[in-house]
Order: C-alpha cells, then sequence, then structure tokens
C-alpha cells in the first residue's frame, strides 16, 4: 500500500502544474491515466515509488533532532554568581 501511496505523490510531484492541488490534477491528467500508470503498471510504479523514497531521504532531515537529544544541553547551564 505504501508503494502505490509513494508512487501516486511522486507522479502528482513531478507532473502538476505549481500550486495545483490533487483534485484538479487527477481531473486533469485523467483517473484512467493514473490507474494505467500506478495500479496497471508495477515496473512505473515502483520507480516513481523509488524516486519518492529518494526525495524523502531529504526532506526528512530534522535540523531540531540533535538539539532536542541533549547535545546543545551545554548553552543552557544554570550561571553561577560568586559573591
Amino acid at each position: 500500500m505504501l508503494e502505490y501511496c509513494g508512487a501516486f505523490t511522486q507522479m502528482y510531484r513531478e507532473e502538476a502544474h505549481y500550486l495545483e492541488r490533487t483534485a484538479p490534477w487527477i481531473e486533469r491528467v485523467g483517473l484512467h491515466t493514473i490507474k494505467e500508470r500506478i495500479l496497471d503498471n508495477a515496473e512505473e510504479r515502483k520507480a516513481l515509488h523509488e524516486r519518492f523514497l529518494l526525495g524523502q531521504k531529504f526532506a526528512q532531515i530534522d535540523p531540531w533532532k540533535q538539539r532536542a537529544g541533549g547535545a546543545e544541553a551545554h548553552e543552557f547551564n544554570t550561571i553561577k554568581i560568586v559573591a
């Protein structure tokens, strides 16, 4: 199921017009075309899904993950007051 979702998303990403939502895109290209390319063509579906996964490698980098794990915890040490 994930392969189908990823393939659909990648096909949409590659072929939709800038700022075009999925519903107008499906209407424009035709549900039959999407069915042929994703449901009926395993080779193309796999290729689209692989490109989707490749794109997600770079899109899913969390810049705050290390900081949330304590990597920069030393920045917030209590200030010591010397009398």
